[in-house]
């Protein structure tokens, strides 16, 4: 049997889409904005982030550039939002700020953030650890792993960085095979088209 000849046109095809396995890592931070809360009853930081060491080191971005799409979206699976507590502030919001920043001092040689340069947290090493939530669209269940909670970079680095948080499931929904990350409709906040400059960091 002849069979047809092909030109092989490498870009056309199917790349395998790689999942971050839910763990412990260090990350760096690539940018932080104050934002109101949708219902404008207090502020938190936006903290946006990549895997700073270990085999998925670059994770996001790598993921980004092998974006064949006009339309490239930055995963939001790489934005953590942390709760900026007042006066009338739950415990746990001060809980999870002081432990954030303190974290963040001892993974950073003693940086101490002076609470008004947020420019200073750009490109600062934290360790943390990420659990699987889930989410719903149209009758189907998506896998995300998420930032959870922080601690030490070196604890990561050590393989003492402590349980991970429990998994968000949602109820009647199951796990899919490797359990993470299965490219959700709202995996990703849609930025601009130029990379370096239309990234929501530099």
């Amino acid at each position: 049997m002849n069979l047809p000849s092909f030109t092989y046109n490498k870009e056309k095809r199917k790349k395998n889409f790689q999942r971050l396995p839910k763990g412990a890592y260090v990350i760096k931070i690539l940018e932080v904005i104050l934002e109101a809360n949708k219902n404008n009853t207090g502020k938190h930081l936006t903290i946006s982030f990549d895997i700073a060491e270990g085999d998925y080191k670059d994770f996001y971005m790598s993921a980004y550039k092998a974006d064949s799409n006009e339309d490239k979206k930055w995963n939001s699976d790489a934005i953590f939002y942390l709760t900026v507590p007042g006066d009338n502030s739950p415990q746990w919001a001060w809980d999870k700020w002081n432990t954030f920043f303190s974290d963040l001092k001892d993974s950073n040689n003693g940086f101490v953030f002076d609470g008004n340069d947020l420019n200073s947290l750009k490109g600062k090493l934290i360790g943390g650890k990420f659990h699987i939530e889930q989410s719903e669209f149209n009758g189907n269940i998506y896998d995300h792993v998420r930032f959870k909670w922080s601690c030490v970079a070196d604890d990561v680095r050590n393989g003492k960085a402590g349980r991970l948080p429990n998994d968000k499931l949602i109820e009647g929904g199951s796990l899919g095979t490797f359990g993470t990350s299965a490219g959700g409709p709202d995996d990703f906040m849609k930025i601009p088209d130029t990379l370096d400059e239309e990234l929501p960091f530099k």
